[in-house]
């Protein structure tokens, strides 16, 4: 989901990662960026206190 969409319908939380189309956990096969969106997104829904939260993971797509 594009950031602006997320921001627009205040999803109570949402990771932006800036990946093409198609690739929302990175490259194809690259486990190791995989684990690193994963756990960022993980933290990201702990570390939310209010809802409305966007956050973008600056992880680059690779």
């Amino acid at each position: 989901m594009s950031k602006e969409i997320s921001e627009y319908v205040n999803v109570p939380r949402s990771l932006y990662n800036r990946f093409p189309f198609g690739s929302a956990v990175g490259q194809p096969g690259n486990k190791e960026q995989h684990k690193q969106v994963l756990n960022k997104a993980l933290d990201t829904l702990v570390e939310a206190k209010e809802g409305g939260n966007v956050e973008e993971s600056g992880i680059k797509f690779k």
